[in-house]
C-alpha cells in the first residue's frame, strides 16, 4: 500500500473513531416510545416528545433500536426513526451568529457593554419552596442537576443589572462536558464560574414563547406539568427574523412569575415574531442539558435564566411588562 494512501485511511479511521466517541446525544424527532428492550413485545415505559433531548448509551442500534437514557436518567431503547443524532463539536466561544451593527433602541443611562466582565458581582441565589397546584417544590427540585436548578430557581431582583450587547452573552465560553453540572471536572467548572449568576440586562427579539408543559416535566420544577408550574423556553434573537438556531434562550420560572401576574403570553403576543424588541434583565446561567439543541434551537448554552425583569418597547420607550395595560 502506497504511503499516502496508508496515511489517508489512517486519518479517515481517526475521524470515524472521534465522531464514534463524540456522537453521544440525540434529540427525539416526533412523538416516540421509550421501551425496555429493543422490540415492541413489552409496553413502552414511558413517552417522550418532539424536541427532547436524549444521550446515546450506545451509538450503534440494536434490532432498529438506540439504547439511551433521558435527560432525567431514565434508561430504555427508541426506535431509531425517531432519533437524530448530534455530533459535540468542541465549543470555546460559541461563533454561529455573526456581529452586526445593532438596529436596537438605545439604552437608557450610560452605555451598553460589549463584553462581560469577569470581575461582576455574583451574589449567591437565594433558596425558595414553591407552592404549586401540584404542591411543594424545593429550591433544587426532585433530583437531576441540582446545581443548576438552584440557579434556576433563584427568586432574587439584583439592585442594578449590566447593560450588555446580545453578542456579549452569546460569545461567553464554555467546554464541552457531560450534561449535569455535577459530573463536571474542577477544571471544566472554572471555565464558566466566572460569568455564572451575573446580573444583566439584553435586548433581543422574541422568536417564540415555549411553554414547557409537555412530556413528563423538568426535575427543577419537580417534574409539575401544568402551565403555570413550569418554565417558558423563550428564543431570543439578536434582530427581528433571525432564525431560533440563532437565539440565546432566555426563560421564566414558576416562582418568579407568581409576583408578575402581568407575564403571561397573551400580553406578550404583541412582541412575538414581530419587529418590536424586549429587554431581558436577569442573571446569566449555564444549562449544560440542552447541547443537542445547539445549531437547531439555540446558539449557546448560556441563559439569562431567570429572567427577574421584562420590559417591552412601545410607542417610542421601554414599558416594565408589570404595568403594561
Amino acid at each position: 500500500m502506497r504511503a499516502p494512501l496508508r496515511g489517508a485511511l489512517v486519518i479517515l479511521l481517526g475521524f470515524l473513531t472521534i465522531t464514534n466517541a463524540l456522537a453521544t446525544d440525540a434529540i427525539i424527532k416526533r412523538r416516540a416510545t421509550l421501551r425496555s428492550d429493543p422490540s415492541t413485545q413489552r409496553p413502552p415505559i414511558a413517552t417522550l416528545m418532539p424536541q427532547e433531548d436524549v444521550e446515546l448509551i450506545d451509538t450503534s442500534p440494536r434490532s432498529g433500536y438506540y439504547h439511551v437514557r433521558t435527560s432525567e436518567g431514565e434508561e430504555g431503547w427508541v426506535y431509531s426513526r425517531n432519533i437524530e443524532i448530534v455530533l459535540a463539536v468542541a465549543v470555546t466561544g460559541p461563533a454561529a451568529v455573526p456581529v452586526r451593527r445593532s438596529r436596537q433602541p438605545p439604552a437608557e443611562g450610560g452605555g451598553v457593554s460589549s463584553a462581560i466582565s469577569p470581575d461582576w458581582d455574583k451574589p449567591e441565589p437565594n433558596e425558595t419552596t414553591f407552592n404549586g397546584p401540584d404542591g411543594f417544590c424545593g429550591a433544587t427540585g426532585d433530583g437531576g442537576d441540582t446545581v443548576t436548578n438552584r440557579r434556576k430557581n433563584r427568586t432574587d431582583v439584583a439592585a442594578q443589572y449590566h447593560e450588555v450587547t446580545w453578542s456579549a452573552l452569546q460569545a461567553l465560553p464554555y467546554p464541552v462536558a457531560a450534561r449535569s453540572l455535577t459530573d463536571w471536572t474542577p477544571e471544566q467548572l472554572a471555565q464558566i464560574q466566572p460569568f455564572q449568576g451575573i446580573p444583566v440586562s439584553v435586548v433581543g427579539f422574541i422568536a417564540k414563547i415555549k411553554v414547557e408543559d409537555r412530556g413528563s416535566g423538568e426535575s427543577t420544577n419537580c417534574h409539575f406539568t401544568n402551565s403555570d408550574e413550569v418554565d417558558w423556553h423563550i428564543p431570543l434573537v439578536e434582530q427581528q427574523g433571525d432564525g431560533e438556531a440563532t437565539a440565546i434562550v432566555v426563560e421564566t420560572t414558576p416562582r418568579v412569575r407568581q409576583l408578575h401576574p402581568n407575564w403571561t403570553a397573551a400580553v406578550l403576543a404583541p412582541w412575538v415574531n414581530s419587529g418590536s424588541p424586549v429587554r431581558i434583565s436577569g442573571w446569566t446561567m449555564l444549562d449544560p442539558e440542552h447541547r443537542a439543541h445547539l445549531g437547531k434551537f439555540r446558539s449557546t448554552l448560556w441563559e439569562i435564566h431567570p429572567i427577574t425583569r421584562f420590559e417591552v418597547f412601545k410607542d417610542g420607550q421601554w414599558v416594565n411588562l408589570d404595568e403594561l395595560r
